[in-house]
């Protein structure tokens, strides 16, 4: 074949092939358009016919809105129903953001409101004043388009993201173009209040309250209703000032919203980020149940955005009251105890340089607060102030009233037995000074367990603490200190029993559990068998009576009796909820070794002997007191920076004795008389005041 007819051979086969191929590939994407255009026929079948249902929900709820908002907050009581914070109503303009208002509506509007309303605590951020001037859009658009092509445009000539530009625009402005007149200023923080909300959100514009003139004013105008506003009865919370105000705790500000560290278990309860809620104290803790329930309404929009119908969900209820154990006139009664007493001592110079002082009283079988009473002082000071939250955050050293968690620690680790006797007797280790009782200096004596509460034998607990790491007391022994540690941690879990360095379990959300160092040597272990070195609140020191009391229940410590219903026939409704006693735990001792207990605190105050170191409590008192005194030894140092002797002196006890319905602690730091009774005389007057409002039997 020659090359001219071969090449034209090949050429016809070329372009021959080349057709069947194109042909070939055209039937394939024929085929596959065909494929897909089925397919989505029958996509559009099934959702048409099977998934109707749920399609239709999706169109409705894209058509709807749910609009929540809170309930006025529920109210506190003391026992008797005596009101401790209420709610103050006020008329209040309310602003609902439409769904098709402009930023320049809204600067309109606040300009109009600035000119009628009245604003006294108004607060406006420097970036507040810039949103202001740029919610006019004119002069956004001049603002945008004077900014530098850099800080508009990216490197290939596309815009920057919108808030990337105006954070540009915000930042251009000149302070020059902030300077606002009075009522510019007004209309400033009314703007920043409106623009913070998303689309159909409530808020109450923060203004003073509404005058009737005002009031009239706002319901005239019908293109201010059509713009959002309307008027609504408000509330102010407001603490009364009540001996109690100290523990009711704050409301956050519809400003300050919800706190930033609890935002999200609010939210995730359904509150808005500008709910006021509870921050501190009881006010927190009850948050649930002061709250109440908020109002629900679904929007329903027609195809063009605008509001088709309004259908309410669930309408708002007030708040649940809270209804306190406190009764204020037995709380009273025990603040002017305490106040008469202090200042007796200010004057005498015993107390110049005392921290302050603090009382509990509880009710031994359900754990109810019935008082908790306390003042803080400054050094060389003669005025007190109020604190009675002191009682379960400040810290301080117990001294002997310990003493009965140190039998139980020593019971518990078979250190001892029952009633045991032991030789009260100076305690002398190789090199070191002696530890002695107060009374050890009249000669060695045997004494028993519940002779060493009574005459408060602090060598009887050392040698109970001895006996716990393995090793009984020989007169200049050197001490093992294998066991140290364990014979610490046994006797700090038997203090524990009874809530000394545990939180108590109280209903509040803030609670000190004490002061427990975790660096100690012999010397601390063996003085904190009788209370020289751990550091307890006063709720602890009074949960651990109220525990011996009760015969070895620690039960949680709680302000609330129970959670009342709103009624508007009454300033208090029914009762919804008691709040039942909470056992913590039990003491691991045996009734007869609980009973020791409670007979050795009877004989503190009730026995005659010379060596009991409560008598003074019994005199004068209207029924039987079983108590624990604590003397511990401290400093102080006064304003020539000299340190002069003092000593905590505290008292535990409870009343009746033989059927107790009072369990007090009592704390006086820092005194300087040495040999001061007088947190003695606040316990009897205590339990005499309570005897005289509730008569016991």
């Amino acid at each position: 074949m020659s090359s001219k007819r071969s090449a034209k051979f090949w050429k016809k086969t070329r372009k021959h092939g080349y057709q069947e191929v194109t042909t070939g590939r055209l039937y394939l994407i024929f085929a596959a358009v065909v494929v897909l255009f089925l397919g989505l026929i029958a996509r559009l079948a099934y959702m048409q016919l099977v998934d109707q249902p749920f399609y239709q929900t999706k169109l409705a709820k894209a058509s709807q809105k749910t609009i929540t908002s809170p309930g006025v907050r529920g109210q506190i009581y003391d026992a008797k129903g005596e009101p401790l914070v209420t709610n103050k109503a006020f008329q209040a303009l309310f602003f609902t953001r439409p769904n098709k208002g402009s930023s320049d509506d809204m600067r309109a509007l606040a300009l109009d409101l600035a000119a009628m309303v009245d604003m006294t605590d108004m607060m406006i951020s420097d970036r507040d004043k810039r949103d202001f001037v740029l919610a006019d859009s004119d002069v956004y658009r001049q603002v945008v388009s004077d900014l530098p092509r850099e800080e508009r445009f990216d490197g290939t000539g596309n815009y920057l993201p919108e808030a990337t530009i105006y954070a540009n625009a915000i930042a251009s402005l000149d302070q020059d173009d902030l300077n606002f007149s009075a009522i510019e200023e007004k209309a400033v923080a009314l703007y920043s209040q409106m623009a913070s909300l998303g689309y159909f959100e409530t808020v109450q514009l923060l203004t003073d309250p509404l005058t009737e003139n005002q009031v009239a004013k706002l319901a005239e105008n019908q293109k201010w209703k059509d713009e959002g506003l309307s008027v609504q009865t408000a509330w102010k919370r407001e603490v009364l000032p009540t001996s109690l105000a100290t523990i009711i705790g704050r409301v956050s500000s519809q400003k300050s919203g919800l706190p930033e560290e609890d935002a999200q278990d609010y939210l995730a309860k359904g509150y808005a980020l500008n709910d006021r809620v509870g921050t501190s104290y009881l006010e927190k803790q009850y948050e649930p149940y002061l709250q109440g329930q908020r109002e629900v309404k679904d929007l329903h929009l027609d195809k063009d955005g605008n509001v088709e119908s309004v259908q309410v969900i669930s309408e708002s209820q007030k708040g649940q009251n809270l209804k306190l154990t406190v009764d204020l006139a037995f709380q009273n009664g025990v603040n002017d105890i305490l106040q008469r007493y202090f200042k007796e001592e200010l004057e005498k110079g015993t107390t110049t340089y005392s921290e302050g002082l603090y009382a509990v009283a509880l009710n031994p079988e359900t754990g109810a607060v019935l008082a908790m009473s306390g003042y803080n002082h400054e050094a060389e000071s003669k005025e007190l102030e109020e604190n009675a939250l002191g009682t379960v955050t400040n810290v301080f050293v117990p001294g002997s009233i310990v003493k009965g968690a140190t039998l139980t620690a020593g019971w518990e680790t078979g250190a001892i037995a029952g009633n045991q006797v032991l030789t009260d007797q100076p305690i002398v280790f190789a090199e070191s000074a002696p530890i002695m009782s107060w009374f050890t200096s009249l000669g060695t004596q045997e004494v028993s367990a519940v002779q060493a509460l009574q005459y408060s034998s602090n060598t009887y607990m050392v040698q109970v603490a001895l006996k716990m790491i393995g090793q009984d007391y020989q007169p200049n022994m050197t001490v093992a200190t294998g066991q140290l540690a364990q014979g610490m941690s046994q006797l700090r879990d038997g203090f524990a029993q009874y809530g000394l360095g545990a939180e108590t379990g109280i209903d509040l959300p803030i609670e000190s559990a004490g002061f427990i160092p975790q660096d100690y040597d012999l010397g601390h272990y063996l003085t904190n068998s009788f209370g020289q070195f751990d550091n307890y609140t006063p709720m602890q020191m009074a949960q651990y009576v109220a525990t011996i009391a009760n015969g070895g229940q620690r039960i949680a410590p709680h302000l609330v009796e129970g959670i009342y219903a709103n009624d508007s026939q009454k300033e208090i409704g029914e009762l919804v909820q008691a709040i039942q006693p909470q056992v913590l735990n039990t003491v691991g001792i045996s009734p007869e070794n609980m009973a020791l207990i409670q007979d050795g605190f009877f004989q503190v105050v009730n026995n005659p002997s010379s060596y009991s170191t409560g008598k003074s409590i019994g005199q004068g008192a209207t029924v039987t007191i079983s108590a624990k005194t604590g003397t511990a030894e401290t400093f102080v140092t006064d304003k020539d920076g000299k340190q002069q002797e003092a000593i905590n002196t505290n008292v535990v006890g409870y009343a009746p004795s033989d059927k107790p319905q009072i369990a007090v602690a009592v704390v006086l730091p820092h005194v300087t008389d040495l040999n001061s009774k007088t947190s003695h005389y606040i316990m009897r007057d205590i339990i005499n005041l309570y005897h005289q409002l509730y008569p016991m039997n």
